[in-house]
């Protein structure tokens, strides 16, 4: 670990002050929520930093964190725009994804720090603002061919000078939103976060002095790269791929593929997207800058639970994309949807890359988990509400789907996003006073999980409809998903269940309310039951109701592995049904409920002699072997094992040599196309993609699932040097 410099500062006034600065951040983003007012900021779609003088993140609030990053970006283009005229009193705004951001409605100020004419640190946030223009309330356009469809662009510009507000360009802004009153609360509530937390900055160099502060900025990020190169070197060098999909561009039902791969080296990580598809005409695409943010939100996740979080954890980080891809858009293709597609989808592949790679250290496969956000379950309505006036509401009670398995332990059931660990959703009530809606039901949807050893947490089912008004309502549907499980497990455990939007037209539920006191289930529903593609603009009349469901992670290992009595106790709680305890999970029910231990074992003996019935590249004959030495183990899944110049593929469970590990190891091992259904009921696969299962031989066992692109290539999970073979594991 990095010995702390006390030329400067001593250890504990280091510490002191560490706490110190985190306390004004918290205070910072605290303001953001106590001065906005938008049910967006309320649900925690925001984010407060402290960034050093040079503009590298020194402390990080624990909000929505793809943003965190990418203001180090930001700090950078002003320093670079404005070079000898940055002051004090100086506030800059952006919201240009193409040269320091995620998508428009994603705004952010970036204000240096002064002290006595010296510049100590600058201050950051951001908040998604709920319109910013474009062709739809909400600024969320689905139906859009170019960036300037979609909102304003705002290049980096000064809105403060000395304390001085810039009013031109503060009125342009608001004159650009259909909700310039709230545009303008979320905007005060920033600068009044930058006022505030510098206040506490100089109440802070008054007591240790600027030179301290200084210190132990530059300390702590300097501290937490070294720590970082350290835990890099414990890991093994190699290649580990994935590759995830985006269904729909709002015009059509296409399928963008975004392919990435790991290369660590060292103390280095190199994330390289070539491969991937090109922007999208349309919806999805992520900028160079989001894709940036992406990444150093799975570095949080992963390595940020044993690290401060700072840019010590990103120095070491180099990020590659071929030009104008999905994950590297370039105007003017659209990116309203930059921080809802393929930003998502690189957090995905960065933290299932991170876990194949972890998963060859026993030390740290307590770090391994699957995707945790895959999608968002995007639905921004517009139009008048109770009172009369214009409106924009994005409900974002979807943050509550489920989260990854670990080995050691379950998802949490509506457990969040890794991205906004933090985070939360606003009250029912909250968003039916405000906007005009009202909630049928929201609550945890059952058997949504992916099934595995250990399970992923289920996801959240909503219903609302419009309420007290007689205007229709414009819905922007921008949903990633709905056709593609991208939330797959991990080892053999099954992916969770994909997102899911229903409309029903016409509907009679408050006569059914009013007949049977509630209305509970959307089959019971009567009306036009209309299910929209993955991205679509509709329009909600006042009897309207609509449906969402939440995609969730996936778990960790065989299914078939799961003690059949947490398999009851998820029964007993409400999390899983009994037809899916035993078509998943091979788990057989007496009544009472408890669970029938021989039929249980004949079920799972059924599902596994199944699974190899339909196999392909079943070999008639498989080795055992336990006299060659290991070169690496991967989980508890495969062996590589050392047979001369040769490494074998072996599976750990029943010690079946599938063969030589060649380029990939996927080559030598038996496989079957898996249907949709057998994994999950809310698991929907577009016709053309696969679930491709990888099995032990002699067993049956799951060894691991994800999603193919018919006729692809499949990709290569690991890639390990010479070097890292050469030695006992």
């Amino acid at each position: 670990m990095a010995s702390l410099d006390t030329t400067t500062v001593d250890p504990i006034t280091y510490e002191v002050i560490s706490h110190r600065l985190w306390s004004i951040n918290e205070e910072g983003a605290t303001t953001i929520v106590h001065a906005s007012g938008s049910p967006v900021v309320h649900a925690t779609d925001y984010n407060f930093g402290i960034y050093s003088a040079t503009g590298e993140l020194a402390v990080s609030g624990v909000f929505y964190t793809i943003p965190i990053y990418v203001m180090q970006m930001v700090i950078a283009e002003v320093l670079d725009r404005f070079p000898d005229d940055v002051g004090p009193g100086d506030v800059f705004v952006t919201n240009d994804p193409f040269i320091a951001g995620i998508h428009q409605s994603d705004v952010q100020f970036v204000a240096p720090f002064f002290h006595d004419g010296e510049l100590v640190a600058w201050t950051g946030c951001m908040a998604h603002l709920m319109d910013v223009g474009g062709m739809l309330p909400g600024s969320w356009c689905p139906g859009a061919t170019e960036v300037f469809q979609e909102g304003m662009l705002i290049p980096p510009a000064r809105i403060v000078t000395g304390g001085d507000l810039n009013r031109g360009l503060w009125d342009m802004i608001l004159s650009n939103s259909r909700l310039p009153a709230m545009v303008a609360n979320d905007m005060s509530a920033f600068l009044s976060a930058h006022r505030v937390a510098q206040a506490r900055l100089t109440e802070a160099i008054d007591v240790y002095g600027a030179a301290a502060v200084i210190q132990t900025m530059e300390t702590s990020i300097d501290r937490t790269e070294q720590q970082m190169r350290e835990w890099l070197l414990e890991l093994p060098d190699g290649r580990f791929q994935h590759q995830v999909f985006i269904d729909h561009d709002g015009h059509e039902n296409r399928l963008f593929k975004i392919n990435c791969t790991l290369i660590k080296e060292g103390d280095r990580m190199i994330f390289d997207f070539h491969g991937s598809d090109d922007a999208i005409v349309g919806l999805g695409n992520a900028s160079r800058s989001g894709t940036y943010g992406s990444i150093g939100s799975a570095i949080l996740g992963i390595f940020g639970s044993r690290l401060p979080w700072n840019g010590g954890l990103v120095r070491m980080l180099e990020v590659r994309s071929p030009d104008n891809s999905v994950v590297s858009a370039e105007k003017p293709m659209p990116i309203s949807a930059g921080s809802t597609g393929a930003a998502y989808l690189v957090e995905c592949l960065a933290l299932t890359c991170f876990g194949k790679m972890l998963a060859f250290s026993e030390k740290y496969q307590d770090y391994v988990c699957g995707p945790a956000d895959g999608s968002w379950l995007l639905t921004v309505l517009g139009g008048k509400n109770q009172f009369g006036e214009a409106y924009a509401a994005m409900p974002m009670d979807a943050l509550g789907w489920g989260g990854p398995a670990f080995r050691f332990r379950d998802g949490v059931d509506t457990g969040g996003a890794m991205f906004v660990p933090g985070g939360g959703f606003n009250d029912v009530e909250l968003t039916e006073s405000r906007d005009p809606l009202l909630f049928l039901w929201r609550r945890e949807n059952l058997d949504s999980g992916g099934a595995g050893r250990q399970r992923g947490g289920n996801g959240m089912d909503i219903c609302f409809s419009l309420y007290d008004t007689d205007e229709p309502s414009k819905v922007a549907g921008a949903l990633q998903g709905m056709v593609v499980p991208n939330t797959v497990g991990v080892f053999g455990a099954y992916p969770g269940a994909t997102s899911h939007y229903e409309q029903v037209k016409g509907s009679t539920w408050r006569r059914q309310f009013a007949r049977d006191g509630h209305v509970a289930e959307i089959k019971a529903i009567e009306g036009e039951h209309f299910v929209p593609e993955a991205k679509a603009t509709l329009v909600m009349q006042p009897e309207d109701v609509l449906h969402l469901l939440t995609q969730n992670a996936g778990g960790y290992g065989d299914p078939l592995e799961r003690d059949p009595q947490r398999v009851l106790a998820d029964l007993i709680g409400g999390s899983v049904s009994a037809p899916y305890a035993a078509a998943v999970y091979g788990v057989v029910m007496t009544e009472g409920p408890e669970v029938d231990g021989t039929a249980t074992a004949a079920k799972r003996d059924e599902i596994r002699a199944h699974r190899l019935a339909s196999a392909q590249n079943l070999q008639p004959h498989y080795d055992t072997r336990d006299d060659l030495p290991v070169a690496a183990r991967w989980a508890d899944t495969l062996i590589l094992l050392r047979d001369g110049e040769q490494i074998l593929v072996q599976s750990a469970s029943s010690g079946a040599v599938l063969g030589p590990l060649g380029e990939n190891w996927r080559d030598v091992a038996p496989w079957r196309s898996v249907p949709a259904a057998e994994v999950g009921p809310g698991v929907v696969l577009d016709e053309r993609l696969e679930l491709l299962q990888y099995l032990d031989p002699l067993t049956g066992r799951s060894l691991w699932m994800d999603v193919h692109l018919k006729g692809d290539p499949l990709p290569v999970d690991f890639v390990l040097p010479a070097s890292v073979l050469a030695g006992d594991a």
